[in-house]
């Protein structure tokens, strides 16, 4: 067979310059390189650009995570404030004190003390002996002479406007003084609770404040109002309440 003449530079097929892809070999292996322009300074302005653009992203990413984070708080803010009541149910007046969850979130209420006059009073019983002359050895089953219509235990959740009552009295007709002492102590009382919400943050409040404090953990204290105090929250007999 004729041997082939050899194929001379002019007959070769030219090169495309975007078909060359740039490349670093290196004891790693072989990496592929940005491509570069050949001109030094619209090489780093073109390099410093990318920089600033994610730069520019990873702020817009962060600011919006924390906008989100805000707006998790704020559909799910607890707001606790003390009220009373002073109304007619059933045909007869009556006098509550209640704490009330106005917010928009449920509350966890972890730690709440009641003081009378400065003193801690530790549930409904000893704020009447403290405030409105009910004897000290007073017997759970003549709630019905005091008026007592209904107390509750107030640690614990509450859902938004939701209310937990502390104590309703019932004016007697034949006995008003406890109910009238009753809405007098109102003046003296005063609280200190810390509440907090589902996410985990929590605040010191004392109930009437518009700025509750912001505070890392919630724990119950020994002058924590129970529910009865005066010795009787432990006590498993129920009182017997007579029908009138």
């Amino acid at each position: 067979m004729p041997e082939q003449p050899p194929i001379t530079e002019s007959e070769r097929a030219p090169v495309s310059a975007s078909a060359e892809v740039p490349i670093h070999a290196s004891a790693e292996g072989v990496h592929i390189e940005p491509r570069k322009t050949g001109h030094r300074l619209l090489d780093l302005s073109i390099a410093a650009s990318a920089i600033l653009i994610s730069l520019v992203s990873l702020t817009i990413a962060i600011h919006h995570g924390r906008v989100q984070q805000k707006l998790v708080a704020a559909n799910s803010w607890p707001f606790l404030t003390w009220r009373t009541s002073n109304d007619f149910s059933a045909g007869h007046q009556t006098f509550s004190l209640m704490i009330l969850n106005s917010g928009v979130g449920p509350a966890a209420l972890k730690q709440l003390v009641v003081r009378y006059d400065g003193k801690p009073v530790r549930g409904w019983l000893e704020l009447l002996q403290a405030c409105c002359g009910v004897e000290r050895d007073f017997s759970l089953d003549k709630l019905r002479d005091i008026g007592f219509e209904s107390g509750g235990m107030p640690k614990g959740i509450i859902r938004p406007n939701e209310d937990v009552i502390l104590l309703r009295l019932a004016r007697l007709p034949d006995r008003p003084q406890i109910w009238e002492h009753l809405g007098a102590a109102r003046l003296k009382l005063t609280f200190e609770a810390c509440y907090c919400s589902i996410i985990g943050e929590c605040w010191q409040s004392d109930l009437r404040r518009l700025d509750p404090q912001p505070t890392e953990q919630c724990e119950a204290g020994p002058d924590d109002y129970i529910e009865v105090g005066a010795g009787f929250d432990d006590t498993p007999a129920l009182p017997v309440l007579q029908s009138r």
